[in-house]
């Protein structure tokens, strides 16, 4: 993003041109506006990036979950995609900073990402926000905290999420599938890493097998929203998200699975590196775009 040379911030003196003002005129150049809030979730703050595009609203709602194993990612760590998809796909996007382990383990997430999801709900149409049009995404751990939400949504009655973008998804926490076994060493995401990630998010007694941290182990897929889900050939949890992306579309759901054959957990962070990261990239936008249309 690149502000014009001949822009002039205000047609009034240096000296009279306010430190605020300038602020302003800036914000109001630029593509999207970016502001960080905090809400309240089970008597603990919640803390929220919100992308808005430029132009008048309301805007289709993006909420987006971190990844990194629930431990390591934060709002600067996919600070990136969150701006590329509210520029790309125009829509307002809701960055969730939810409460991470070891400090917070299961079902502080989840609870995060609920509490998150609901503040939108009844806060969203005041700022700009069209709550008629949600969708989730995440990546990693991220992914499998997006589709637990909508299993809550749907269980629930509300709210009405219109589509999931699953990003080589962490969905099933008793990691017995094949790919945990072929990828385990030597391509980025190992298996000793994740089954840390694991035991640092999973009480001692909670069942690894549960919905909840499993959403891929849910009985019932039926009544979900759309989805887009995207694998990597050469990852620890590939498996389990070709696994969903079948389960889905077993149960009615329409879904859209593209895999990278040649690529690693986390390429589309990485888009100067990989021509494939571009390309899922733009898919992602372009998929949003589509479904926010419907």
């Amino acid at each position: 993003m690149t502000v014009n040379p001949e822009y002039k911030v205000s047609e009034q003196r240096d000296s009279e041109l306010s430190a605020e003002s300038a602020r302003t005129a800036l914000r109001e150049l630029l593509a999207i506006n970016v502001n960080d809030l905090s809400i309240k979730s089970h008597g603990r703050p919640l803390p929220l990036r919100l992308y808005t595009p430029a132009g008048p609203g309301p805007f289709p709602v993006l909420m987006f979950f971190h990844g990194g194993g629930w431990v390591t990612g934060d709002l600067d760590t996919h600070d990136g995609f969150c701006r590329l998809m509210c520029e790309w796909a125009g829509c307002a996007v809701v960055a969730v900073d939810y409460a991470r382990p070891p400090e917070h383990v299961f079902p502080a997430a989840v609870e995060d990402c609920c509490a998150a999801t609901q503040w939108v709900i009844e806060q969203g149409p005041s700022t700009g926000m069209d709550t008629s049009r949600i969708a989730v995404a995440g990546g990693g751990s991220g992914g499998g905290l997006a589709a637990v939400i909508c299993q809550w949504a749907r269980e629930r009655g509300a709210p009405q999420i219109a589509f999931q973008l699953l990003l080589y998804p962490l969905l099933d926490c008793l990691t017995h599938n094949p790919s945990h076994t072929k990828f385990a060493e030597g391509h980025g995401l190992t298996a000793q890493m994740l089954e840390w990630y694991i035991e640092q998010y999973v009480p001692s007694g909670v069942s690894r097998a549960d919905p909840k941290l499993s959403p891929v182990r849910q009985k019932y897929l039926h009544g979900l929203p759309p989805a887009l889900i995207i694998t990597c050939g050469f990852d620890v949890l590939r498996d389990e998200g070709r696994q969903y992306a079948r389960r889905l579309k077993d149960a009615g759901v329409r879904v859209q699975h593209e895999e990278y054959a040649s690529m690693l957990h986390g390429f589309i962070n990485y888009p100067a590196r990989y021509d494939d990261a571009k390309r899922a990239l733009l898919l992602c936008a372009q998929t949003l775009q589509a479904q926010f249309r419907r």
